[in-house]
């Protein structure tokens, strides 16, 4: 996916964001702004990917304050997160059947992405969850979780890509459940400060190799999936899975610069109107989508 005229904004919006929270030096602050104009001024154009871009963004301001601003708020997140989730999955285990075992847990997935973690002083009560995801349902534009779940049920490997700190805690529970109906799950996150996505200190944080069957690294810093920049590791799980999982926007922006070589699952909220228009959906509505090589 190539960024639209909306994203040169959120962009450099986001890029101030950043440096709010990564220092209070007002002269430091207008010289991480100054480089992030003339970064954008020579790379952005027509053929540069939003999560690409988006990358360079964050690295530039993690080498001018020499901190990850977002590193507080990803504990808060993940905190926030454990607080809810043996209630979660008491709800996800009361339900009747496995069929709405799979389906619940695919929705508090895709509540999960909807929900702003890394807002500071922003706290969730059960409550408030179990509202979201009961709106996930309602903004649900694209269903295609029947067919995810035929899918977790014949394929032997699956990736599962994490988003966001807090966010990968929920997941779990989708991961749980396709554990359930078979599969060998392997959970990634990034291989280093991005965002306020998902690392290796996350995941221990969370405990999340209690549920996935192998955790690791994409091997970079980078938003979404960047082939280039990955490590061999990574490169070869990608490229042997039978079933990907992928959550988020960036996930989504990344991949699809390639058509994917097994069925992959993007489960994300349309969060921006690029990524709404490149799905086919109205903004800030949910999608369970799942993309498929040509040959099928």
């Amino acid at each position: 996916m190539k960024v639209s005229l909306e994203c040169a904004h959120c962009l450099l919006e986001r890029a101030g964001n950043q440096v709010k929270l990564a220092t209070d030096d007002p002269e430091l602050q207008m010289k991480i702004i100054e480089a992030m104009t003339r970064f954008l001024g020579e790379n952005f154009n027509s053929d540069a990917v939003p999560s690409h871009i988006g990358t360079e963004r964050d690295l530039l301001v993690q080498r001018m304050t020499g901190c990850d601003p977002y590193e507080g708020l990803k504990h808060q997140s993940n905190a926030m997160a454990l607080r809810i989730l043996p209630e979660l999955l008491q709800l996800v285990d009361g339900k009747s059947n496995a069929k709405a075992r799979f389906r619940t847990s695919v929705l508090i997935a895709a509540a999960a992405n909807s929900i702003e973690f890394d807002v500071s002083g922003r706290d969730f009560s059960l409550n408030e969850l179990k509202t979201t995801i009961d709106h996930v349902e309602d903004d649900l534009a694209i269903d295609q979780i029947e067919e995810f779940r035929r899918l977790c049920q014949s394929a032997k490997t699956v990736l599962y890509i994490m988003d966001n700190a807090g966010e990968l805690v929920l997941d779990v529970i989708l991961i749980r459940e396709m554990k359930r109906l078979g599969a060998e799950v392997t959970a990634v996150v990034k291989g280093g400060p991005v965002l306020n996505d998902a690392t290796m200190i996350d995941a221990d944080e969370v405990h999340l190799n209690d549920y996935a069957d192998r955790v690791v690294d994409t091997g970079t810093p980078a938003i979404g999936v960047n082939i280039e920049r990955s490590s061999d590791e990574f490169r070869n799980l990608f490229t042997s899975s039978e079933l990907i999982v992928a959550k988020g926007m960036g996930n989504f922006e990344s991949m699809t610069e390639f058509d994917p070589h097994c069925p992959t699952v993007h489960i994300m909220r349309t969060k921006c109107n690029p990524v709404a228009r490149q799905v086919g959906v109205p903004r800030n509505k949910n999608v369970i989508m799942i993309r498929r090589p040509a040959a099928d």
